[in-house]
């Protein structure tokens, strides 16, 4: 059996594992539904940390979304919240603030490329060597 949380993006958990060593530490494995797809993540806690835990089984929710990150924090009580998007001017389809800035920087990295890439043809074809 699974317990099942969402965040306040909208992703969905499924803890699918936790492991014990009594009195030490813990492992936790849980799926993350994210927009790129079902991510498993094997998160081992700390003594630190397994100690903080205690009986809340809310410790385990917020450990698990601190440690991923991307996902948010645990929505209250487990209510389905929408994730929150950003609507772009251009055409490209939804996205939030992180995954604009990500494909931006890309864009940018892929257009050096092309110029890099134009101006070695451009050598090659000169000195005959294509």
């Amino acid at each position: 059996m699974f317990v099942e949380f969402f965040t306040t993006l909208g992703i969905r958990v499924q803890v699918l594992e936790v492991s014990v060593v009594i009195g030490k530490n813990a492992f936790v494995q849980a799926y993350a539904f994210l927009p790129t797809g079902l991510t498993l993540y094997k998160l081992q806690m700390t003594e630190q940390e397994y100690s903080a835990w205690g009986s809340d089984d809310f410790f385990i929710k917020q450990f698990i979304c601190d440690k991923i990150g991307v996902i948010g924090n645990p929505a209250d009580g487990g209510d389905v919240i929408a994730p929150i998007m950003t609507n772009t001017d251009d055409a490209r389809s939804i996205h939030n603030p992180q995954d604009l800035e990500a494909i931006s920087s890309l864009q940018t990295q892929l257009d050096e490329q092309k110029k890099k890439l134009e101006t070695i043809m451009g050598l090659l074809v000169k000195s005959g060597s294509l």
